[in-house]
């Protein structure tokens, strides 16, 4: 197993940083309540008023451009792909063949739109992590920038289940039911930071007879030009 970098708080910094995401999902939420356009990475995207928006964390561009060369031009399924800029960046820049889903309908038009507008032939699925696919949809890489807070309350409101996984149930039907959508050979991934739950990560990646790989990590601030920092990760789940 790799070392597990998890980041270490006090009972009043835990407090802090979960007052932090909150604030940050909250300024998210109040920005406009209906879709706008963002240039982002380069991108020009639309952005759903319910759907995650990238620019307001530091974290997706960099998931895309690393897992854009760890994928190269081999076929990817990515799950929760929001307005799909992770999924449209594996395609420009490495030519992917992408298949995505996300359980929140105005995620699946939204990245559609934003595939169309690159005339990109990614695949948008609406379901629950690999509900939406057939039995013999097979991927070379499957990767989750997943909602890495598995704080123990009740969500039910869509672009905050984008940052909590409540005991991380859904990252648990990520890690269990992935080799039915692998290829012989295929790589399961997971983007993830330093301040996620390693310790529970790697306890459901053993039950499922995995070990946890660090692929890459970078150390970047939580918000664009912010004074927070987070540790971004992503793994490999090897046999």
């Amino acid at each position: 197993m790799s070392r597990l970098p998890a980041r270490q708080f006090s009972d009043a910094e835990a407090k802090d940083w979960r007052q932090s995401i909150f604030d940050i999902y909250a300024r998210m939420k109040k920005k406009t309540d209906k879709p706008y356009e963002v240039n982002y990475g380069g991108l020009d995207l639309t952005v759903f008023p319910s759907v995650y928006a990238p620019e307001f964390f530091d974290d997706s561009l960099w998931y895309a451009k690393e897992l854009a060369e760890i994928v190269g031009n081999k076929s990817l399924l990515e799950i929760g792909t929001g307005t799909g800029v992770i999924a449209i960046i594996c395609a420009l820049r490495g030519g992917a063949k992408v298949t995505a889903t996300d359980i929140n309908p105005a995620a699946v038009h939204n990245a559609t739109i934003n595939a169309g507008r690159y005339k990109l032939p990614i695949v948008v699925k609406q379901g629950d992590v690999y509900s939406p696919l057939t039995s013999d949809e097979k991927f070379d890489y499957i990767f989750w920038a997943h909602p890495f807070n598995d704080w123990d309350i009740k969500v039910n409101d869509s672009l905050l289940l984008t940052g909590i996984d409540p005991r991380y149930e859904s990252l648990k039907k990520y890690i269990t039911e992935a080799r039915e959508h692998l290829r012989a050979g295929g790589k399961l991934l997971l983007g993830t930071g330093d301040t996620a739950n390693l310790e529970h990560v790697n306890t459901i990646a053993k039950k499922n007879g995995y070990t946890l790989n660090l692929l890459r990590e970078s150390d970047r601030p939580l918000e664009v030009d912010g004074e927070k920092h987070i540790k971004d990760i992503i793994y490999e789940f090897t046999e």
